[in-house]
């Protein structure tokens, strides 16, 4: 039933559901609900079924408001304090080592959540995580960003090669009449052989622009993990990562690997000169500056990734039409749903006249359809 290992965890956790464990009700050793020496005395003797039953049971609030599984679940565990039972524990028992210890802490947190699952019944529609693919940026959970992250390079590895197999097999061209007429004379004049014209794919050469101001930093830094890890599909690839102020990440994407963490960019960095939020106009005639002063050959594709919210602070859409005009494409990646284009400091419509192509991307299936598409 389970089709791809990224579904095995949310297999699991429908199966406690559906098929949960029921340990026994009573404490062990007849030991009443709730005592801190039973549960001193459940992990000392590995009885931790029935401790977590005990626990859930006085901590995770199932009684009252039904809520979220990770409400219950963290209430449980703040109740428990785990650590004081590990501690515990050891000086009860000596003899248990950390790591013990630490395996049937894991052990009790994994059979908690089981008994939570069961509690609450059968999954409600939230409680089914989509495809990591289908994660919104802008909304993720540190963990769900986590997912993300892990998934970003293996996935743009088989882009690579799904570009690579594209590019092989690109269109054959259209038909060159005169060579195929020269090389029927053999034939009486029947064309058995037709020669085509065939293309030379352009490989360009890729500027890539983020922001990487509040919440769109990680959107920017998956783009940027992306692009990297597609460096041998194109010419060559220059990165620029701004807030009020850009300055170049080329180099340091190389010495990280193209694997890059938001706290190794602001340290080695200078994108904040003012109050630390974003400033497209600012930026824009910063880039377009250097665009301009650049040698960097004659018609560079600019990528740029970002909300366009300009604090209300002036656009500058005269930067990107000069920029526009040096190169050869330029795209635009949003992140924000396209119901929430140009609300508030939202300037993206004034931008989009200067751009070959203006796309929301909330997702990662969105960002590599997108970058398929674009090269």
């Amino acid at each position: 039933m389970v089709k791809h290992p990224r579904h095995n965890e949310l297999f699991d956790a429908v199966f406690d559901r559906h098929f949960p464990a029921h340990p026994a009700d009573s404490g062990p050793s007849g030991i009443p609900l709730g005592s801190t020496d039973a549960a001193d005395l459940a992990i000392a003797s590995s009885d931790l079924r029935t401790l977590a039953v005990n626990l859930v049971e006085a901590h995770a609030g199932l009684d009252g408001d039904r809520r979220s599984e990770g409400h219950h679940l963290q209430r449980a565990y703040r109740g428990a304090d785990l650590a004081r039972m590990m501690s515990d524990a050891r000086r009860a028992d000596p003899s248990l080592s950390s790591a013990e210890l630490r395996a049937r802490i894991d052990q009790l947190k994994r059979l908690m959540a089981a008994e939570v699952r069961a509690r609450l019944g059968p999954p409600d529609e939230d409680f089914f995580a989509g495809p990591t693919e289908d994660i919104e940026f802008l909304n993720a959970s540190r963990a769900e960003l986590d997912r993300v992250r892990e998934a970003v390079r293996p996935l743009a590895r088989v882009m690579a090669a799904r570009l690579t197999r594209k590019r092989r097999s690109l269109y054959r061209g259209r038909v060159n009449l005169r060579r195929t007429v020269r090389q029927s004379l053999n034939s009486g004049g029947v064309p058995f052989d037709v020669s085509y014209r065939r293309p030379r794919p352009h490989r360009p050469e890729l500027l890539v622009l983020c922001d990487i101001s509040g919440s769109v930093a990680e959107f920017s830094l998956f783009t940027l993990t992306l692009m990297s890890a597609l460096s041998a599909e194109v010419a060559r690839t220059r990165s620029f990562v701004f807030v009020d102020r850009m300055d170049e990440i080329t180099d340091l994407l190389a010495k990280t690997d193209h694997s890059i963490e938001p706290w190794q960019i602001m340290r080695n960095t200078n994108v904040v000169a003012d109050d630390g939020h974003s400033d497209y106009g600012a930026v824009l005639c910063q880039f377009r500056d250097e665009v301009t002063q650049s040698n960097w050959g004659p018609a560079p594709t600019l990528l740029i990734t970002g909300d366009a919210r300009t604090n209300y602070r002036d656009a500058c859409p005269g930067a990107l039409e000069a920029i526009s005009r040096r190169c050869r494409r330029v795209y635009w990646l949003n992140p924000e749903p396209r119901a929430e284009w140009d609300n508030e400091d939202s300037e993206i419509s004034t931008y989009a006249p200067y751009c070959h192509g203006v796309f929301e991307v909330r997702n990662l299936r969105q960002l590599l359809a997108c970058v398929e598409e674009l090269f």
